[in-house]
């Protein structure tokens, strides 16, 4: 009968299974391929829960947003070799930055010029900037372009550390 359920149905099922004992340690690779939206938060809550009861869960995913929900600690290994660990909090201040959107004039080798900006993207009718830090880049804007609007500033995320990890390296994913 295991052959016959979906794949989300063979994860939720495996998981269960995984319960059973009531280990005090727990290991999941890719718990929540094959899953829908609702069956992976469910999941995720339950991950929670059995961390708030002392378990500990290992957990190997390809998903950086599931790693940046669920982990007290990331290790990033690429090609057999650790090159990051920390929190996610320290992995994403340590490598990603911050990330500026906004809707901009200037043209993006002016802004790739300006002191701090580490990467600029055109998307649309607005520019991304990735940068160390926001601020003096968002002054340096403001004074160049007093039409500059659809400010958004946030911290970039798990993923886009991974990928500056992985390329700094000179390694592929």
């Amino acid at each position: 009968m295991f052959g016959e359920l979906s794949g989300g149905q063979r994860q939720r099922l495996l998981f269960a299974l995984a319960l059973c004992g009531d280990p005090d340690i727990l290991f999941l690779d890719e718990p929540t391929v094959g899953l829908d939206v609702e069956s992976r938060r469910l999941l995720w809550e339950e991950i929670h829960k059995l961390i708030a009861r002392g378990k500990t869960v290992l957990l190997t995913t390809h998903y950086m947003e599931e790693a940046d929900a669920l982990a007290d600690r990331v290790v990033v290994i690429n090609r057999g070799q650790i090159i990051a660990e920390g929190t996610p909090a320290e992995i994403k201040a340590s490598t990603a930055g911050r990330r500026i959107r906004c809707v901009s004039s200037l043209d993006i080798e002016t802004v790739r010029a300006l002191t701090g900006v580490i990467e600029v993207r055109r998307d649309r009718d607005a520019l991304e900037i990735r940068a160390a830090s926001a601020e003096p880049i968002l002054r340096e804007l403001l004074m160049r372009d007093p039409g500059l609007s659809g400010i958004e500033v946030s911290s970039a995320g798990l993923e886009e550390a991974f990928l500056a990890l992985t390329s700094t390296n000179n390694t592929t994913v």
